[in-house]
């Protein structure tokens, strides 16, 4: 394997706008349902259009990133060019975790909605659900495929990813659609109110009850963007239409679900909801209506789904170490590719790692929580790295600009950073313990390094420290999740807020210089121009 060998720019705009919606659809919209109606009840539509504006923000950033510095593993690479190494090894570290554990959750997400009508699949111990030794080696042959799918190329990635799509596009819209049609209860809405638990009820729904996690998959979008075959044009609409579209489906399936909810299961409140078979809500409503054949559908879609979720975002995780690689954030033999432009290697780590993830893990929404938090806070990294780069280098050929640019790359930073925030000091406290991990794993590598070729730039990291140290504190001081209760909103929405406001000044003085940010543009812009310069095959 050649280290300077390219990936094969093949993804057309089709492809592209597939690959977000397909990550977008997957085992969220079998669960989040059910957990953002227990943590905000009726204003749990809220949640998703607050979610939706928000990461729509978000994306702006991401839009012109993409279409301007189109590159494999682009989280990776983006704070590299604006902070230096240390900052885009904790970036790149955290977004890998997330990206890791979302193949093995949607894996699992298969076989425990599977379980109800397959118990052998699962088993239980004090009520809590795991997989059985069965249901694991089956888990571990479905990791496999992913892996032999990507090994085989982008192509094979699209075209699967292409006709999974379409049925994860039309199943969840004809189960909302028919279960409004069929099961439809209007005062459901008013059961304990439209927002039961308030604003904190609406915001937790939104970060740790599956909201976000569910909508997060448009984030594959930039780290395939290196092999779209027109990605200035591509990005930002594949970027915004499969948030679009995935917005307006999952709307539909949460008013469909507080709608069909049989009024007894409320008769604890909204937090009190407990749905026989509740590891298939959907599947329950639609035998409850005498809907067999739904049912069997919602079972068919219940592997489907999660799996085309799963192949997407195991292709972003190969691509996310091959950028780690080219940051020398880690060892160099994951940086190189096959012959036929596939990054085997990183495919063949992620499997392994893949498998070891399939020890019994924290349930469904916990782990939504915790991949929420981490994506989060990468893209407030990101979201400073863009505005990094509009003051560094304003003269960088921009095909999508976004409106206002300082404005909304703090807004960004702002939004992102209180996402987090909402998620809880139980899911945070998870991520402050892996960036210790990951922190001990770079200082032990680093002897083993030669003098020279991993530059941290750790001064340039410093300003990381007050955010994330405020971020976590005020988490743990909040009302959320696992949190002591001393701060309640919106008055710890306005603190994380002021705290944003003060670090965007911070980090923005602690970026790298002209001439070292120069440097490493250069070297992207020529790997961009490589990956430009053979007339590939391409995929629509």
């Amino acid at each position: 394997m050649d280290q300077n060998r390219t990936l094969k720019k093949r993804i057309g705009p089709v492809g592209l706008l597939f690959i977000g919606t397909g990550s977008i659809i997957g085992s969220g919209w079998l669960f989040a349902a059910l957990y953002a109606a227990r943590d905000a009840g009726p204003s749990a539509v809220v949640s998703w259009i607050l979610a939706a504006i928000m990461l729509g923000v978000i994306a702006l950033v991401f839009a012109e990133l993409g279409a301007a510095l189109p590159l494999p593993g682009g989280f990776a690479r983006y704070p590299h060019v604006t902070f230096g190494g240390l900052t885009s090894f904790v970036a790149s570290w955290l977004c890998w975790l997330a990206y890791m554990v979302i193949p093995s959750v949607e894996t699992m997400a298969i076989l425990e909605y599977l379980g109800n009508e397959v118990p052998w699949l699962i088993t239980t111990h004090q009520e809590e659900r795991s997989l059985s030794v069965w249901g694991t080696l089956i888990a571990a042959v479905l990791l496999f495929s992913l892996m032999v799918i990507n090994i085989l190329g982008v192509q094979w990635v699209t075209h699967s990813n292409n006709v999974i799509t379409v049925w994860k596009i039309l199943i969840p819209t004809l189960t909302g659609v028919v279960l409004i049609l069929v099961g439809f209860n209007a005062t459901n809405f008013s059961e304990f109110g439209l927002a039961p638990r308030g604003l904190s009820g609406i915001f937790e729904a939104l970060a740790a009850g599956g909201v976000v996690f569910s909508l997060l998959g448009y984030r594959t979008i930039v780290e395939l963007a290196g092999e779209a075959k027109k990605p200035q044009r591509d990005v930002p609409i594949a970027i915004f239409g499969s948030l679009l579209i995935c917005t307006a489906i999952f709307v539909l399936v949460q008013i469909a679900f507080i709608g069909a909810l049989p009024p007894e299961e409320l008769a604890k409140g909204w937090q009190g909801i407990v749905i026989e078979g509740a590891s298939g809500p959907f599947a329950a409503f639609a035998m409850a209506l005498g809907l067999g054949w739904l049912a069997t559908i919602l079972y068919i879609d219940a592997t489907v789904s999660p799996y085309g979720t799963a192949l997407i975002f195991s292709s972003s995780s190969a691509r996310l170490v091959l950028a780690m690689g080219k940051n020398r954030n880690i060892p160099g033999f994951f940086k190189k590719i096959s012959p036929r432009g596939i990054p085997v290697r990183a495919l063949i780590v992620n499997w392994l790692v893949g498998m070891l993830l399939l020890a019994p893990l924290p349930g469904w929404d916990e782990l939504a929580g915790i991949v929420s938090s981490v994506a989060m806070l990468t893209s407030a990294v990101t979201a400073l790295a863009f505005l990094a780069l509009r003051r560094s280098h304003p003269e960088l050929q921009r095909p999508f600009k976004v409106p206002f640019p300082m404005v909304t790359g703090v807004v960004a930073f702002i939004f992102a950073s209180l996402i987090a925030y909402w998620t809880g000091w139980t899911v945070n406290r998870t991520v402050l313990f892996a960036l210790i991990v990951g922190m001990i794993l770079l200082v032990l590598t680093i002897p083993g390094m030669k003098t020279g070729t991993r530059p941290l730039h750790a001064v340039h990291a410093l300003w990381m420290l007050p955010w994330l140290g405020g971020i976590l504190a005020l988490s743990w001081a909040s009302d959320y999740p696992g949190g002591a209760g001393l701060i309640t909103a919106p008055w710890g929405e306005c603190l994380v807020t002021v705290w944003c406001l003060l670090m965007v000044p911070l980090a923005l003085r602690s970026a790298l210089g002209r001439t070292r940010s120069d440097e490493l543009i250069s070297g992207i812009l020529k790997e961009i121009a490589d990956a430009d310069a053979p007339a590939e095959e391409t995929a629509s």
